[in-house]
């Protein structure tokens, strides 16, 4: 008993000292300071709002930094780092995760004890990515005013973000404004399916799914979005609601908003890049 205490504690000081020094290493640091998306011509804009790092060393998570990152690891030499682009998922910062879309960045660097090493990630969309694209430039996919809207929609105006935009204006008498996509056949398996958008508005407005049914429609409010007086950009996570309502013939994705009867301001939307990605 008395050889098999020695040994166990023989075994814990000899780890104890490998531990340390592993831990006394001096580190090398990487710097990222921002991410840059780059398109093919039927993917849309490479606008975007990547938010965070997601660091792998041979397929190993490192660890999750927001931008612009700057962090130690105690490696050296020639490494394969491979990084995922991040974001706020329904823009929300305590729904962080790594966007499913956007293909991992993957390069073999070279990295050295106490200095920096700079990366900038170049990543692309995965090449098995579908998109479904409303961008209001000629030739694209248009939104349709249902039948709960008072209002028209303006398919070009005067309030830009890159080429042509989409808005409304909701002023007295007016009270409701709602626009819908086509049908689009979404997979209904659970695999995900988001809609990226750049908006611009002055009051909230909402964004959910139509599920068509042979008899009847359904309705699902999937996100209230706040007011943004400077163009932002949003990933709408649609995957469970789409998988909720699998049984459904098809889906159209809507964007609603009303008036505040008790303001005197006119109600303003502004809309651009919009893309369902599946």
């Amino acid at each position: 008993m008395k050889h098999l205490l020695l040994l166990l504690i023989s075994s814990l000081v000899l780890y104890s000292c490998e531990k340390v020094s592993v831990n006394d290493g001096i580190p090398s640091y990487i710097s990222i300071p921002s991410f840059e998306v780059s398109t093919e011509p039927n993917q849309g804009s490479s606008s975007h709002s990547i938010t965070d790092a997601w660091v792998y060393f041979d397929n190993n998570l490192q660890g999750v930094y927001p931008l612009p990152a700057s962090f130690p690891v105690l490696l050296e030499g020639n490494q394969n780092i491979s990084i995922k682009a991040g974001i706020k998922n329904n823009g929300i910062a305590a729904t962080r995760t790594n966007y499913p879309f956007y293909d991992y960045y993957r390069k073999e660097i070279v990295l050295k004890k106490d200095s920096i090493t700079l990366i900038n990630p170049i990543v692309l969309y995965a090449e098995n990515a579908q998109f479904h694209i409303i961008d209001f430039e000629s030739g694209s996919k248009v939104f349709e005013e249902t039948t709960n809207s008072d209002t028209s929609f303006i398919a070009n105006n005067d309030t830009i973000l890159e080429g042509n935009s989409g808005g409304v204006h909701l002023a007295s008498p007016h009270l409701t404004f709602e626009i819908a996509t086509e049908e689009v056949p979404l997979p209904k398996v659970g695999t995900p399916i988001y809609v990226e958008l750049n908006y611009k508005c002055n009051t909230t407005f909402q964004v959910g799914v139509f599920a068509n049914y042979p008899q009847t429609v359904t309705s699902t409010s999937i996100l209230t979005i706040n007011p943004k007086l400077e163009w932002n950009k949003i990933y709408i996570d649609l995957t469970s609601t789409i998988l909720n309502t699998n049984d459904a013939d098809s889906h159209t994705v809507f964007i609603s908003m009303e008036r505040d009867i008790n303001s005197t301001e006119m109600a303003e939307l502004y809309l651009d890049n919009f893309k369902i990605v599946y």
